[in-house]
């Protein structure tokens, strides 16, 4: 903007500011007296009504009908039945038993009430009095709005403004010209050889300092540029730099890749270019507010913390850094606490909850001697899982840790097989299952020999726990050129597909397909089985129908000659 221009805008504001305020002021002092006067208009209006109402009058309908007013007149009954209106058929209106200035009539005699209509842009005032018959006369007088008195001075404000704008301009081109034709000449490049107003000297020789100065901060300036690109894109964390006007002043490679964004420079281009998201668009709005914001946002199959911090100067908010941290697996292995914690408490709780029950009745001699050795056994067994919950609970925890202590060795799978068979023979006869297992050569693997018991016998377990009378299970070992496997397949109740993908879950239970049997455990078995696969770098597969068995596969790497 040139200084002639600078000036007649000056002048124009000042002056146009003072007329406007004038304006504004006469009205906001002239509207409240005017709305006064026709408040009291209409009261006395009423008072005049109603003295003749009162005072017997002979027609009342042919009264109101002949009374020659700007004010409308409405005559209702006790009930709220509209008796007359002067600008509506009565028959037509519906009842106003519930307005509130009828309301206020009934009870006290007298009511008044505003109403505005904000499609309209006026207000109503009514005021209602009670007749002696018990009847309503309820006046009315609708006041135009400040706004419509405003617009309807506008044609004088704007020539006004026009007379204004003409006059000043005529006045600051005169003065413009006289001041800016030295100061155009001034030569920029060498400020000091310019022979100026005195008065300009001090400000020359600053320009040439500064251009001076200029010139070794932008070589620094660039310098500090390169380093800054340099370390935002070699860091994992998405970073955003934007200015008070949402402009990207700076974004790196990660932020693009994780808004998918296309690989396009976005500086100076508008932050909702890149980000196109209602929930950062109001966090980062809320940081322009000077508000710190921090949450978790997912998007796709992980979820990133979103840090937006407002970048304040001298107390001013000049723009935001917008941080994207990947948290997925954090997140993950939080949820798996939590859940882990749940489960463990509520496994806890059933047995030490019968542990206590039993104990209270031995405690109140409240069992008969015959039966303490039953109650006492209760306990023991109640302990029992107790401990065996314990045991498999820190047996988990180790191989969450990945425990150093574990020590491989080589082991024939065939042999830990066929000892396992032998402990869980008793508990197949009682279940009335088959147990069928071939051994088989060469079947060794390096493992850890405590934690490969361990598999075998829960998958064995397993398959007897949910198997039906009269079924079988079949331990199968098999080798190829680079894995030996084992399977153990069961002719039992199966599991669904909704529950299958959960089985290696910690305490999960296929309720549904399982409830028809029930079982003793901890519901950690399949999810150790599952960590000590993990831990042996083994593969592990499941398949099983419904009522036709569960068929359980892992395949160990084998040992290299």
């Amino acid at each position: 903007m040139n200084m002639k221009k600078k000036i007649f805008h000056y002048m124009c504001f000042l002056i146009s500011l003072s007329v406007i305020c004038t304006f504004i002021l006469t009205l906001t002092l002239c509207y409240p007296l005017f709305f006064k006067h026709t408040k009291q208009e209409v009261k006395d209006e009423s008072v005049y009504i109603t003295y003749l109402f009162n005072n017997n009058l002979s027609d009342p309908i042919q009264f109101l009908n002949d009374t020659h007013t700007q004010t409308r007149i409405t005559w209702i009954d006790s009930d709220g039945n509209v008796l007359f209106d002067n600008s509506a058929e009565a028959t037509n209106m519906e009842n106003h038993l519930l307005r509130q200035e009828i309301q206020s009539a009934l009870s006290t005699g007298v009511g008044e009430a505003y109403r505005i209509s904000t499609t309209l842009g006026s207000n109503t005032y009514y005021y209602a009095l009670k007749l002696n018959d018990g009847t309503i006369l309820r006046l009315s007088r609708t006041n135009v709005s400040a706004y419509d008195m405003l617009q309807g001075s506008l044609p004088i404000l704007f020539a006004m403004m026009l007379i204004i704008y003409a006059i000043s301009l005529l006045a600051a081109r005169r003065m413009a010209r006289n001041i800016i034709a030295p100061i155009n000449s001034i030569n920029l490049e060498h400020p000091i050889m310019n022979d100026l107003y005195e008065e300009l000297n001090p400000m020359l020789i600053r320009l040439e300092n500064q251009n001076e100065q200029i010139r070794q901060q932008m070589k620094t300036l660039k310098n500090q540029q390169r380093e800054f690109t340099t370390i935002i894109n070699n860091i994992e964390e998405g970073l955003i730099l934007v200015n008070h006007a949402y402009k990207i002043l700076s974004v790196n490679h990660s932020a693009l890749e994780i808004l998918n964004a296309d690989k396009i420079n976005y500086i100076d281009k508008n932050l909702f270019t890149l980000v196109n998201n209602d929930i950062l668009y109001q966090a980062i709005q809320s940081v322009m507010n000077g508000e710190r914001q921090e949450f978790y946002f997912p998007m796709g199959e992980k979820t990133y913390q979103i840090i937006a911090s407002p970048v304040t100067k001298r107390d001013k908010i000049k723009g935001a850094l917008i941080l994207f941290v990947d948290i997925t697996e954090k997140r993950m292995a939080e949820k798996m606490r939590q859940e882990f914690s749940a489960n463990v408490s509520h496994e806890l709780k059933t047995p030490l909850t019968s542990i206590s029950g039993f104990a209270e009745l031995l405690q109140n001699n409240m069992v008969r001697p015959n039966d303490v050795p039953l109650f006492a056994g209760k306990i023991y067994k109640e302990a029992q899982r107790l401990i065996n919950l314990v045991q498999d609970i820190i047996k988990v925890s180790q191989l969450d840790e990945k425990n150093s202590s574990f020590m491989k060795e080589p082991i024939n799978l065939s042999a830990i097989c066929k000892q396992t068979i032998l402990y869980l023979s008793d508990k197949a006869l009682k279940k009335q299952v088959k147990l069928n297992f071939t051994p088989t050569s060469g079947c060794e693997i390096s493992a850890v020999r405590q934690l490969i018991d361990e598999l075998v016998y829960n998958l064995i377990e397993n398959a007897i726990k949910y198997n039906k009378p009269k079924g079988q299970v079949d331990i199968l070992l098999s080798k190829d050129s680079n894995s030996v496997s084992l399977s153990v397949k069961d002719t039992g109740i199966g599991i669904s597909k909704e529950d299958l993908p959960h089985v290696f879950e910690r305490f999960y239970r296929a309720d549904k397909s399982r409830s028809q049997i029930k079982v003793e455990g901890t519901g950690l078995g399949l999810a150790i089985v599952k960590h000590i696969a993990e831990y042996h770098h083994a593969k592990l597969s499941i398949s099983s129908e419904l009522d036709k068995g569960t068929t359980i596969t892992i395949q160990f790497p084998l040992i290299k000659d």
